[in-house]
């Protein structure tokens, strides 16, 4: 079962910090309790990593990113992870769209939530084993972060092998199906921490009514 933090539930909802009324809370309740039907899977690989400027390489994938770059600087070695909570959040999703629209949104926010919760708990397995073999983590890093291109997807899904493993593919656009699914770089550094700020505090979009802190 994941653990989700409700706070967080109502951040995508949109309240901030405001905590919905009694009869949101209720529908929150019940769609929760649809959505522990959900089998969350993820798959991760980790490769060497080889950095040139503001050029990234590891495996077969040529990442050109300075946000990225800044985020991996002095890393050594970069864990691929993927995510996802399978079809069911996407079933649920589009029958509240023709039932019940308030419900959709819940599903949304909650489906957000979860995948988020889901993945925050296998990162922290990897900070786990990486102190182990004496690393330390970097914040986790997506495509489509920052100056990082959405169509890198492409890259996890060929290395990753994530249709087979995870069951997650695609679209043109490269959004990946089912749509509750993350995937995100990890970078392993043997240098001392130096407290980089998570994905929220390095992106440019203050604004966005998503962001954390």
């Amino acid at each position: 079962m994941i653990q989700v933090n409700e706070k967080e539930v109502y951040r995508y909802l949109g309240y901030r910090n405001q905590t919905p009324d009694a009869s949101i809370l209720e529908q929150i309740q019940s769609c929760m309790e649809q959505m522990q039907q959900c089998t969350p899977k993820f798959v991760m690989k980790e490769f060497d990593l080889k950095q040139c400027g503001e050029d990234l390489y590891f495996s077969s994938v040529h990442i050109h990113s300075k946000d990225l770059s800044k985020n991996l600087k002095g890393c050594e070695k970069i864990v691929c992870l993927a995510t996802t909570l399978g079809i069911v959040p996407d079933r649920l999703i589009a029958r509240a769209n023709i039932q019940n629209k308030a419900q959709s949104v819940i599903l949304q926010a909650l489906g957000c939530a979860m995948i988020e919760a889901y993945t925050d708990q296998i990162n922290e397995q990897i900070k786990i084993d990486a102190r182990q073999r004496g690393y330390c983590c970097r914040p986790r890093y997506s495509c489509g972060y920052g100056d990082c291109a959405l169509a890198h997807q492409r890259d996890f899904i060929r290395i990753l092998d994530m249709p087979k493993t995870i069951g997650v593919t695609l679209t043109q656009g490269d959004l990946m199906v089912p749509y509750k699914s993350v995937t995100a770089m990890i970078g392993l550094t043997r240098e001392a921490n130096q407290d980089l700020a998570g994905s929220c505090q390095q992106c440019e979009k203050t604004d966005c009514m998503y962001r954390k802190g």
